[in-house]
């Protein structure tokens, strides 16, 4: 699509648009205006309806407690009947319709029912709802009717006040009368009216008694009271908008000072919107008006602004085709012009530094790769094909040397986990494989790469940089050898050797087994050099180093302590037994070797053994020991072995 005619629909889209939004907001914004003014109204109407109810409330706790008051009512025998029909007498002398009381009832102190101005009344509480109810505080006492299924509420009710005492409940009923006063007074001036709910949960719906509010398990029009009552406080001074059926409602809950009972408004939302329709709609059609306006004006304009971004289009399809000496021919002062010329320059700045870059990277050793994250495609450098025999028969990753390269077994599992890292925007820093190069040899190749991230920070494409470090690469691991290994015999050093011996006591604090020490030196050593020479002097070295090592490869380590001592390490001593393998070496060595000069050369050596099972000594005080025990041998006749354990015993 032309991008005149993408501006010319864009600025329909949102002139229309924009008509919409304002014709939606200005709707919304009236409507809330008006849904305001009628929360206000029964959110007042709630707030007043609480106050009633709480003098109310108060009003009828104060006439109940002069009954509470009376000793004729208070002191009598309730177990007597003749006692029980005077309190009753005195009882009945306080009905009236000034009063509104319609009945007085005696409770024993399990709140059972023993006496009542009203022949046959039954107790329309359950005894849970006795238990929670107050002493002084108003409730909502429904009246049922007797039919052939049971007790069924009228829809009429009465307002019960209780006074407790130490051994009996006073309760006085009162008319509906006063009460039904209330509720028709918080009429809206549509359709609106009050609920109550008293501490029982007990509803008054317009003058009705609706049952109990737990009932409704949070249904229907009683659901912001029931959570308002039950769940969350916040609702007691919050407007709640719910629907039922097609029927919007509006719903405010206060809670009456000083009392348990509830006020909550109702209205129906859509009265209040009446008043904003007729507005909304002249805004409308102003706004429409203005919008044609503006789209005819704007339409003439884009054709003459974007008449120019043909010749640029023309030019970049040039460009593209691989024409790099197209360049944009419009010559104004205008923005255009601008562009012209920039994108002008900046085509020739791209071509020369193209060629240099790629000058660049034919002539360095290092091979420069990209990996396309989106496309999944590879691309090396040309220098890749001095380096390396491989050729990737597509573009493609599944393709690339990267997986079909053949990389070291030592380092293939290291490398796999690292390029699945490289996936996920994991760089290399300096990673070192071996892989094999164009001549069939494994070679050392340091990968690093920098990954490039979107606007949303996940990759989408790695640069990185092959090189070859091989000759570094061994030529650091040929001083890490020298650095740990003899020069001559390719055994352990010293430093070696106490390093290899402090992590053996380590393990014992860590409770392992324990390790022995052997301390091999071989007797007259100077002869074969004196005899023969110092070459031959160093081949039986050798020797010893050699036959050692194949009598305990699989359980110890052998090093050259200095000149003709040795240090020789047996894990396990449990299963390992130190004085098989001392007399295993002394075997094998006095069986010799031919030397270079063909005479058959017999070592005899002396071994001075250490057991170590605890970790409380250092690497030099066990060495020390080992040494103490190998010179007793010394001194004893050479050609043999000793034994010492814990410093105490030595046993040769």
């Amino acid at each position: 699509m032309k991008i005149r005619t993408t501006f010319i629909l864009a600025l329909s889209f949102f002139s229309l648009s924009s008509i919409i939004a304002y014709s939606v907001f200005s709707s919304i914004n009236m409507n809330g205006s008006a849904e305001r003014q009628y929360e206000r109204l029964y959110s007042d109407i709630a707030t007043s309806e609480g106050k009633n109810v709480t003098e109310y409330v108060k009003s009828v706790a104060g006439t109940s407690s002069v009954l509470a008051s009376d000793t004729a009512l208070t002191d009598f025998n309730m177990s007597d009947s003749g006692e029980m029909s005077t309190a009753l007498e005195t009882a009945e002398t306080y009905i009236n319709s000034a009063t509104g009381i319609k009945r007085i009832v005696f409770l024993d102190s399990s709140d059972s029912l023993v006496g009542s101005t009203e022949s046959g009344y039954e107790l329309s509480y359950t005894d849970e709802q006795m238990d929670t109810v107050t002493s002084g505080g108003a409730y909502i006492s429904p009246i049922y009717s007797d039919e052939s299924d049971g007790r069924k509420a009228t829809g009429e009710y009465e307002i019960a006040v209780f006074n407790k005492l130490s051994d009996r409940t006073i309760g006085v009923y009162f008319s509906s009368d006063a009460f039904n006063t209330i509720v028709k007074s918080g009429n809206f001036p549509t359709n609106g009216r009050v609920i109550f709910v008293d501490g029982l949960g007990n509803i008054i719906d317009d003058t009705t008694y609706a049952g109990l509010l737990s009932d409704t398990g949070g249904r229907g029009e009683y659901a912001t009271i029931y959570n308002a009552v039950y769940n969350d406080n916040s609702l007691l001074s919050t407007p709640q908008n719910f629907e039922i059926g097609r029927n919007p409602r509006i719903s405010y809950t206060v809670k009456a000072s000083g009392s348990d009972w509830y006020a909550a408004s109702m209205a129906e939302v859509d009265k209040a919107y009446a008043y904003s329709s007729g507005a909304v709609g002249s805004l409308v059609g102003v706004v429409v008006a203005v919008s044609v306006i503006f789209i005819v004006f704007n339409v003439i304009a884009i054709i003459l602004i974007t008449k120019p971004l043909a010749v640029i289009e023309e030019t970049l399809v040039k460009i593209h085709r691989g024409d790099h000496d197209s360049r944009i021919d419009i010559n104004s002062n205008n923005e255009y012009g601008e562009i012209s010329t920039a994108f002008n320059n900046l085509i020739d700045n791209v071509v020369v530094s193209e060629r240099r870059y790629r000058t660049i990277v034919e002539m360095a050793d290092d091979i420069v790769f990209e990996w396309n994250l989106k496309t999944n495609n590879v691309i090396f450098s040309n220098n890749f094909n001095k380096k390396f025999s491989y050729r990737a028969t597509s573009d493609h990753f599944s393709d690339s040397f990267f997986l079909k390269g053949k990389v070291h077994p030592e380092d293939n599992d290291r490398y796999r986990n690292d390029l699945a890292k490289l996936e996920q925007g994991v760089d290399f820093k300096d990673n070192q494989y071996r892989w094999k190069n164009i001549y069939g040899d494994y070679i050392w190749v340091s990968v690093k790469t920098s990954t490039i991230r979107d606007s949303d920070n996940n990759p989408v494409k790695v640069i990185g940089v092959l090189s070859d470090v091989d000759r570094a690469k061994k030529g650091e691991m040929k001083l890490i050898q020298q650095a740990r290994f003899d020069a001559l015999t390719g055994v352990y050093n010293r430093e070696t050797i106490e390093n290899v011996i402090d992590n053996e006591i380590h393990k014992v604090a860590d409770g392992n087994d324990g390790f022995a020490i052997l301390f091999v030196d071989i007797d007259d050593f100077k002869i074969y050099n004196d005899l023969y020479s110092h070459a031959t002097g160093d081949q039986v070295l050798k020797f010893v180093t050699d036959s050692i090592g194949e009598i305990i490869e699989d359980y110890g380590f052998i090093g050259r302590y200095g000149g003709d001592e040795f240090i020789v390490c047996i894990r396990n001593t449990s299963t390992n037994v130190p004085q098989r393998v001392a007399q295993d070496i002394l075997t094998k060595l006095k069986a010799g070797f031919v030397c270079d000069s063909d005479a058959r050369l017999s070592v005899s050596v002396s071994i001075g053994i250490y057991m170590v099972n605890s970790a409380d000594k250092s690497v030099d005080e066990i060495i020390s020991i080992a040494d103490d025990a190998m010179y007793n041998i010394k001194k004893n006749g050479k050609s043999s072995f000793g034994v010492v354990i814990d410093e105490s015993s030595n046993n040769s």
